[in-house]
Order: C-alpha cells, then sequence, then structure tokens
C-alpha cells in the first residue's frame, strides 16, 4: 500500500514539473496568476424569490464559495455535514437515503424536512440529494422554516446549489487524484461562448474506492464504489431584457452498501448481497425577463431517479430475511415569479408553483430457511398446547413477500412576500412579510402477495392419513388518497445599522406533507398469511379442538398513513462586520416548536421494516456563531458553532408520547464545531512556483442519541455517541494554472459510529447492536488545472 500511494505522489509530482516547464503563462505577472486561481472566489448572490438581498436576509444564512469548497475538499453535500452550524449529514450506509438535520430536525424516511435546489430546481426524495459537486458557483443553506417562498418539506431550512454560467467564466478545468483505499478521480469542464450572447458549458467526472469496511463472511470490502456522470448547460441572452438557461445533469452511482457490524466487531458479516446503483438525471429550463421596475422568472424542471437497493436485513450470516428494493420516480415542476426591480422602500415578489411527483416502487421481501423455522415454532406450539393430533407444517422453506406500490402525488402554491424599508421614517428599519397557500393531494396504489405461505397438515395418528393441503397464501390489493391544504405566513422585522451592520427577528411556519409509507407493509402482509392460515385451517380441524380466535386486522390505511408535521421557528439574529472588515460576526438565537412530529422507528426490532408515526410535539431551542477573522491578507481563521436542545415534550393527554416526554429527538447531535484557517506563503518572483496555500480544518459533532427513548431496548444504559472531532489538512503548491494539493482526512484516526441501531434475532430471540463506523484516516493527492480564457 505505500508503495502504491508513493507512486501515485511520484506520479502527480513528475507530470506538475511536466506540466509547469511548459506553462505557457510562466513568468507572467503575479497578479494575472492570482485572478486565474481566485476566480472561483467571486460569489454572485442574487435570488428570484427573496425581497431582501442575500447578505441581509433576515433569517440564518451560510453562503460557500467556491474556494471554501476547495480548501475544505466538500465535494458532495453529505460532505458540508457540521461545516455549518447545526447543519448535519449523518452517514446511513448508501446513497439512498440522504437525511439532513437542521436544528434538531430532521427524519430518516418520509418526507424530507430540508428542500434541495439546485439552479432552482428542486429534487423531490433524499435519495436524490447525495451527487458530486463540479464547478459549484456559491452553495446558500438557509436555516429556520422557510414555507412561506419554498412550500413544503422546507420546515428544517433549504440548500440552494448555483452552477458556474458559460456567460460569466469562460476556460477549462481539469484534475485528477488518488489516494488511498484504492481512491481515484477525475474530473474534467469547458466553458466558452460559442457567440457574443450565447454560452456552453460541459463537464464529466468518474470516482471510485476500493470500500473501507471488510465483510469477514465473504472476505471482501462491503462498500466498494464507482461513480460517474456529466452535465451541460446552455445559456442564451437573447436581448437585455431576455435571458435563457437550460441545463441537464446525469449521475451514476454503483457499489456495495450497508457495512453495518456488530457494536464488539471490526468487521461486517452477512451472507446475502448489500449493493446500491442509482442512476439520477436532472433538467431544468430557467426563462428571465426584466422589464420597466419587474423581472418575470419561469423555471421549469424535471426529475428521474431510478435504483437498486439489496440488503441483507439480519446483518448476519444466517439466512432470515432481505430485501431487493427497486425505484423509479419522475418528477415536473414548474415555478414561475415576478418580483419588483427597483431600489425604493417598497419590494415585493408574487409567485405560483406547481409540481407532478410519480414514485413506483417494487420491494420484494424474502423470508429465508431460517425465518421459515422461527415461523413454524409457534404453530408446533399451539398444536401441542390444544392436544390436537397433528402438525402444520410450512411447504417450503421459504416465503416471498413481493410487493409493487405506486406513490402519485401533485400540488400547487401560490406565494407572495413584501419588504417595507425605512419603516416608520426611520431609516435601516425594514419589514418583511409573507403568505403561502399550499395544496397538495397525494395516495398509494398497492399491490402485495405472500408465495410460499401454504401449509401441510400432517395428521399424528394411529392409522396414517395424507397430508391435507392448506392455503395459506394472501393477496392485499387496494388504493388510498389524502389531500392537505396549508397556510404558511411569515414575519420579520430588521434594522440595519450600517452597511456592515444589522439586527433582525423572525417568524416563521413550516410545513411537511403526511403520506403514506410502504415500508411497514411486510409486517402487514405477515398479520394477513397468519390470517389468512387461520381461516384456512379451521375446517380441517377435529371439532374438539378449539382454535383461538385470531385479534381483528388494524385497517390497513391506519398502518400506512402518517399526517403531516408543522413548525414555527422563532428567531433572533445578526451580523456585523468590524476592523475594516476583518472580523465579521453572524449570530442566531431560536426556538422551534414542532407539532404531529414525524418519527421513524424500526419495526418490531428491525425483523419488519420502519414504520413512520406522528408522535406528537417537539421542541428545539439554540444558538449559532459564525466568526470569521482575516488578520493579513494571506491568513483566515474561521470558527463556526452550533448548540440545540432538541426534545419530545407532552403531557398526559398526549398518550402517543408520554414515554417520550423530555427525551432527546434521536439523531440530531447536540453541538457542532467547525474551526479552521487557511494561509497563503507567496514566494518571490521567478521563483519555480507561485505560492503555497496550508488550510487545516476540525469538524466535531455530538452528543447523538441512537433512539427516542434515548435508552438500550431493556432500559439499562443510554444509547449515544459522544462528541467527536476529525481533522482534515491539505497543502497546496500552486504554479500558474497548475496546482498540486497533498490532503489528510481524519489525520489522528479519530473512532466513532456514524449510525447505530438494535435488532433482534429472531432466531435466538437476543437483541444485538450493530454499528455503522466512521471512515479512517484517508490521504491522496490531487493535480488541477485551471485555465482562463
Amino acid at each position: 500500500m505505500k508503495k502504491s500511494i508513493l507512486s501515485i505522489f511520484v506520479f502527480y509530482s513528475t507530470l506538475f514539473v511536466f506540466a509547469v516547464d511548459n506553462d505557457p503563462v510562466k513568468g507572467a505577472n503575479p497578479n494575472d496568476t492570482l485572478k486565474v486561481y481566485y476566480l472561483n472566489e467571486v460569489v454572485i448572490s442574487s435570488s428570484v424569490k427573496e425581497t431582501n438581498a442575500l447578505r441581509n436576509l433576515p433569517t440564518a444564512v451560510s453562503v460557500i464559495s467556491p474556494k471554501q469548497l476547495q480548501d475544505a475538499r466538500i465535494e458532495s453535500l453529505p460532505r458540508l455535514s457540521a461545516f455549518i452550524p447545526n447543519f448535519f449529514i449523518p452517514s446511513y450506509g448508501a446513497k439512498v437515503s440522504t437525511p439532513i438535520y437542521i436544528r434538531g430536525v430532521g427524519a430518516r424516511l418520509g418526507s424530507q424536512t430540508v428542500s434541495l435546489y439546485v439552479d432552482n430546481v428542486p429534487s423531490f426524495s433524499p435519495s436524490a440529494f447525495d451527487f458530486e459537486f463540479q464547478d459549484i458557483q456559491r452553495i446558500e443553506v438557509l436555516r429556520g422554516a422557510q414555507g412561506t417562498l419554498y412550500g413544503r418539506n422546507a420546515i428544517g431550512g433549504i440548500v440552494n446549489i448555483y452552477t458556474l454560467s458559460p456567460l460569466s467564466f469562460q476556460g477549462t478545468k481539469f484534475q485528477v487524484g488518488g489516494g488511498n483505499y484504492g481512491q481515484f478521480s477525475i474530473k474534467g469542464s469547458d466553458y466558452r461562448k460559442l457567440s457574443d450572447r450565447l454560452g456552453l458549458s460541459v463537464a464529466g467526472y468518474y470516482k471510485r474506492d476500493d470500500g473501507y469496511f471488510m465483510n469477514s463472511y465473504t472476505g471482501k470490502k462491503v462498500d466498494a464504489s464507482e461513480n460517474a456522470g456529466g452535465r451541460f448547460k446552455l445559456e442564451w441572452q437573447a436581448s437585455p431584457s431576455l435571458k435563457a438557461m437550460f441545463f441537464g445533469n446525469y449521475d451514476y452511482v454503483s457499489g456495495g452498501a450497508f457495512p453495518y457490524m456488530h457494536e464488539d466487531s471490526t468487521a461486517a458479516s452477512f451472507n446475502e448481497p448489500s449493493s446500491y446503483d442509482r442512476h439520477l438525471f436532472t433538467n431544468g429550463l430557467s426563462l428571465n425577463y426584466t422589464g420597466s421596475g419587474y423581472t418575470i422568472h419561469s423555471t421549469t424542471g424535471f426529475q428521474y431517479l431510478k435504483d437498486d437497493m439489496k440488503m441483507d436485513q439480519d446483518y448476519s450470516p444466517k439466512s432470515v430475511f432481505s430485501i431487493n428494493q427497486k425505484q423509479k420516480q419522475r418528477s415536473v415542476s414548474q415555478e414561475v415569479t415576478v418580483k419588483s426591480d427597483i431600489q425604493g422602500d417598497y419590494r415585493w415578489v408574487v409567485g405560483a408553483f406547481g409540481f407532478v411527483d410519480n414514485r413506483e416502487i417494487d420491494t420484494p421481501v424474502a423470508l429465508k430457511e431460517d425465518m421459515v423455522t422461527v415461523l413454524q415454532r409457534p404453530l408446533d406450539r399451539l398444536m401441542e398446547s390444544l392436544g390436537a393430533p397433528l402438525r402444520l407444517v410450512y411447504e417450503g422453506d421459504r416465503i416471498d413477500l413481493p410487493g409493487i406500490y405506486t406513490k402519485p402525488s401533485r400540488g400547487v402554491a401560490l406565494f407572495h412576500q413584501s419588504t417595507l424599508h425605512n419603516l416608520f421614517g426611520v431609516e435601516g428599519f425594514s419589514a418583511t412579510a409573507g403568505i403561502r397557500f399550499d395544496y397538495e393531494h397525494t395516495g398509494l396504489d398497492y399491490f402485495t402477495e405472500s408465495d410460499g405461505g401454504n401449509v401441510n397438515m400432517v395428521f399424528q395418528t394411529p392409522r396414517p392419513i395424507d397430508p391435507v393441503f392448506v392455503k395459506g397464501d394472501t393477496l392485499l390489493e387496494g388504493s388510498f388518497r389524502k389531500d392537505f391544504w396549508e397556510i404558511l405566513p411569515k414575519f420579520a422585522l430588521k434594522y440595519q445599522m450600517s452597511p456592515t451592520s444589522q439586527a433582525y427577528l423572525s417568524a416563521s411556519k413550516g410545513y411537511k406533507t403526511g403520506g403514506y409509507n410502504e415500508q411497514v407493509f411486510s409486517d402487514v402482509l405477515q398479520d394477513a398469511l397468519r390470517e389468512s392460515l387461520f381461516r384456512n385451517v379451521k375446517p380441517y380441524v377435529p371439532r374438539n379442538v378449539q382454535l383461538p380466535e385470531m385479534p381483528p386486522m388494524t385497517p390497513i390505511e391506519d398502518q400506512l398513513s402518517y399526517d403531516p408535521e408543522t413548525s414555527w421557528t422563532y428567531e433572533l439574529g445578526g451580523r456585523y462586520e468590524i476592523l475594516e472588515r476583518k472580523l465579521s460576526l453572524n449570530y442566531a438565537i431560536f426556538y422551534t416548536h414542532v407539532d404531529n412530529l414525524q418519527l421513524t422507528k424500526l419495526a418490531k426490532q428491525g425483523t419488519s421494516g420502519r414504520t413512520i408515526d406522528n408522535v406528537g410535539k417537539s421542541e428545539s431551542k439554540g444558538f449559532e456563531l459564525s466568526l470569521k477573522y482575516v488578520p493579513l491578507e494571506n491568513l483566515s481563521l474561521f470558527g463556526e458553532y452550533g448548540f440545540v436542545d432538541a426534545r419530545f415534550v407532552g403531557n398526559e393527554k398526549d398518550t402517543a408520547i408520554v414515554s417520550y416526554a423530555g427525551k432527546h429527538v434521536p439523531f440530531a447531535p447536540q453541538h457542532t464545531l467547525s474551526l479552521g484557517a487557511s494561509y497563503i506563503h507567496y514566494l518571490p518572483e521567478g521563483s519555480f512556483i507561485d505560492r503555497l496555500v496550508g488550510n487545516i480544518h476540525y469538524q466535531g459533532v455530538g452528543k447523538i442519541y441512537w433512539t427516542e427513548s434515548n435508552q438500550n431496548e431493556a432500559g439499562t444504559e443510554n444509547l449515544y455517541q459522544p462528541f467527536y472531532g476529525i481533522t482534515n489538512a491539505s497543502v497546496v503548491i500552486v504554479r500558474g494554472a497548475f496546482g498540486l494539493e497533498c490532503w489528510v482526512e481524519n489525520l489522528f484516526n479519530t473512532k466513532y459510529n456514524s449510525f447505530l441501531f438494535e435488532q433482534e434475532d429472531v432466531t435466538t430471540a437476543e437483541t444485538n447492536t450493530f454499528v455503522q463506523r466512521g471512515y479512517p484516516t484517508r490521504f491522496g493527492a490531487t493535480l488541477r488545472y485551471t485555465f482562463n480564457r
């Protein structure tokens, strides 16, 4: 391994020297060189919705520049975790789910609580959140409920990602890198003007690794992965008042997944396939017209997701049960906004939004031979307790529970927001108010059945009697529909003391849609299978044997359905820049109250999928602090800290949550901490290299509770991940348009769990604790080339 890493480093160093010796800009003015390298520091910050400038929004907002992304090696959304106060994305073993937690508000399954937009096109599933970043112009993270302008599923906040424009940047970018654990990546992009008013960009990337965790059963890595994709963007300035933009992104991922291992083990151990493959295509068409005192913006979006997930759901070498989930999702959205474009005291925006989303899920669950043996036991005990001279024996050693589920949804919304500056004649004092009317229609069409649930009645009598075949298999088919209406207001006051300082107070409502959880169908179908079996066996049982009555099944819709979740967020914050803007300070104090909280739980200790229940209410309160200090032109320091206390609340009337009252909301860290420094050392003119750039970054999170009760199943100890931190560092050698970066992540090889859950071993009735370990120390080198036309 050491030899291979050394070879990689020598290769990139040789290539770097060769490139520098043949660099056409060698010997150019150092300022020109700086212009090439620091072009990405330019952050254009405009919004098609907001009635305040981005830097002056009356809400907590973080804007991440391309330089920050590069210095911190943030190449996908999960890498932003803890980089922003109270912003956390856990790793659950695959890109099938990328849940985002902001200020203690988040969800592992179901509708997302934080919405993602790429070039103003929304994503409708957390399965589409984790993709490779390339040529990002800026990322905005708005914390707190953003329902008024963004609508459904923005209860925790919004992430806006914007990519570079070929009309504002023309050039070529290329990078290649590698590291330990078989890491290799290559990226390339080209931006050019086809005419004075028409620009085109194309980009592509490939990335792979050998995986980080072993499966002791197979002797191979669990989580080796490959990722590839490409994108294009076409921009046309048709006239001074009309601009059009059309883009398309494609991302493909394939590899192993879910490296869950017993808490006392250093490797996973399971016998069934565990993998995740995904195709993700997103495209959008934006039109922007500037009139006299107003602008009209239209964004049309389309997203197609197709994936295939395989999982050994007992996470052991035993053949208990497994799942193979395939989904196809097609989403179309349309938004039109009309916004004032004057620099007066009154600014406004009105808009309309509509979408159609259709998700098809094929989720066959297989109950293997060890599970069938477990299901056989209660039948044997029942016949023995009744004194019946017979046994009910399953016909085979496998029961399949195939299911096809279609989840259609559609919705429309109207919204308005106004901002009045210099309120009551007080310069710098402004008020913002908005309201949104949101409607959604959602449903579930299901077809699921059992295959292998038939039994033979084997008679144990003196006189031999041939076994009697009894049909046990059952079928469930039906449809459910729901409608949701919601009104989402927002209010804010802001006082702008100077161009570089402000304070604000805001209140906003958030809304997370309800729906139906198809993952609980394996449990529903097993109950239906038992009911069908007893009903069909009854006519054959001797009259002197009285079978027990099966309890009535809970109506299927009641088992699947969950209601919308709503919240109110109240926030006091401010921003200040002092010492000639060398020191900037952002702060926020917040309180969020959530009603009808949707909580994801492992059903029956993880043996029957996952349920989504409305468990009542929760409260999140805390604060955030961001500091950036630039004492020297070539030295910058930053710190980001967030604290949140998120707990269930309730009283004796809230029977659903009385046992959780006062407990911490699981999976959301109480603390997030990010500390970093960047130093640039310029070498004298005529030196072989122009400058050295050093970056060091520390990220910490914790405590993270793993269960809604905050304890293990036995109630004997608390289950949580203590606060931990990892240190990343890099050194970049820059010469002209070339840069050679040597980097390391998790420098001190900090041990931590990124996920933990309990699951019952149905074959032994013992409860096991499974974890996903954090990534070990990773290091490597990256060679970059950026040519500015």
